[in-house]
């Protein structure tokens, strides 16, 4: 099972999101922003490294994790999570400031496209937030 370190960053009733495709399904899919826990790591320093690497920024007012697990498909690999959420705010108020954002890996590989998104603009798309249990509380 593998661990990852996920992000609940709000602005303006949006959640700051990553949007995904799966090369194998075709199929689209949100994210929080994070991602692996790496050996030695706690779930907020794993979550402080991934957003600076990610998207460039800093972040504060990092919440106690909420852990959940989920498990789906991706690249034709059935996974299984076990996700710390956490709530956080940029420390830079210019980081909110953006409608779309590319997402690389540190190697320059594209990952994903970070946006802003409500849940209910999720749920009119037909896509799927994970990990599905939060996604599922958010309003």
């Amino acid at each position: 099972m593998r661990q990852v370190a996920l992000a609940i960053i709000r602005k303006k009733g949006k959640y700051l999101v990553e949007k995904y495709k799966d090369d194998i399904s075709g199929i689209y899919f949100y994210k929080f922003m994070g991602g692996g826990i790496e050996e030695g790591e706690t779930p907020q320093k794993a979550l402080e490294r991934e957003i600076r690497e990610e998207l460039k920024s800093e972040i504060t007012s990092i919440s106690e994790p909420q852990i959940c697990e989920d498990e789906f498909t991706y690249l034709g690999i059935k996974r299984e999570i076990k996700a710390f959420l956490m709530e956080a705010e940029f420390k830079n108020e210019d980081d909110y400031d953006f409608s779309q954002k590319l997402v690389y890996s540190p190697e320059g590989k594209f990952l994903s496209i970070a946006m802003w998104k409500s849940i209910e603009e999720i749920k009119a798309e037909g896509l799927q937030l994970y990990p599905r249990s939060v996604a599922d509380k958010l309003k």
